[in-house]
């Protein structure tokens, strides 16, 4: 079960799933499509707040897709952290899912990612 933390002047909202998805939409789905969150310049749009960004604790893993079609897995991490336009993990960038985010060079510009609890 892989837990989601939105937090805003110290107080957590948490969202709780086997999955969830950063759509190339820029939105965060959960099982069943169902809608958490949005993503803009202001960062995570969730119940009428933005939240500049999410933490994932897991185990996790991440199955991401380019624009191009490649698709690679990674993980598993213990923690994610989705903002700015990318997600980090490990004390470096991941990848990004904004297309207006500037990227060093090597780091995937991804036009998906799902998180999920286990690889299979």
């Amino acid at each position: 079960m892989i837990s989601l933390s939105f937090t805003l002047s110290g107080v957590p909202v948490f969202a709780r799933g086997t999955f969830f998805r950063i759509c190339a939409d820029r939105t965060l789905r959960g099982p069943g499509g169902s809608l958490i969150a949005t993503y803009s310049a202001l960062g995570w749009r969730l119940g009428g707040r933005n939240y500049r960004e999410f933490e994932a604790i897991g185990p996790l893993f991440l199955r991401a897709h380019r624009a191009d079609g490649r698709a690679e897995v990674m993980g598993p991490y213990e923690f994610v952290r989705a903002g700015d336009g990318a997600l980090f993990g490990r004390g470096r960038c991941l990848g990004s899912f904004c297309a207006n985010r500037a990227l060093s060079p090597g780091i995937p510009e991804w036009s998906d990612i799902t998180l999920l609890d286990r690889c299979d």
